[in-house]
């Protein structure tokens, strides 16, 4: 496969990546539902609503840590990829940072907040926004081996 043509599927994988991350921030991670014998109350929820659920808990860390590797961290990565792509020019500052994949930190915090809120009366289930973020990362992951092993170090 010549560089060009690998530059392309990778610019196209970029973009089909970041489409996806930005549908999966939009849309419902999961839903939780009060349930004693049936469903009284169902509630979804997406990234930010999760962030603000442990910052309303005073579990600012978790609040932080989430906010940040599940969303600020992939923008400056998208943003970074954007700039190779432009440059031709190996990113640095993700390159860096990569072994701390979003999509590792998300499903922690996705237990994370399972495991608070989960109980026999409270019931969450995932949503359409939790499959949007898993291929938002596959095809960043994707974007990432067309794009940066042709590029000029």
């Amino acid at each position: 496969m010549t560089k060009d043509i690998k530059r392309i599927l990778g610019t196209i994988t970029l973009c089909v990546s970041f489409i996806f991350f930005v549908l999966g921030v939009y849309y419902p991670l999961f839903s939780t539902a009060t349930k004693i014998v049936f469903k009284f109350r169902s509630n979804d929820m997406n990234l930010f609503d999760s962030v603000k659920f442990f910052f309303d808990n005073n579990e600012y860390f978790l609040a932080i840590i989430i906010l940040f590797f599940t969303f600020i961290m992939p923008l400056l990565k998208y943003i970074e990829l954007t700039i190779t792509v432009i440059r031709n020019k190996a990113p640095r500052f993700s390159h860096a940072l990569d072994k701390w994949n979003m999509l590792d930190v998300f499903l922690v915090a996705l237990l994370l907040l399972n495991f608070k809120m989960n109980s026999n009366i409270i019931v969450m289930d995932l949503k359409i926004g939790t499959t949007f973020i898993a291929l938002a990362v596959i095809f960043r992951i994707i974007s990432i081996s067309f794009l940066v092993k042709h590029v000029k170090h």
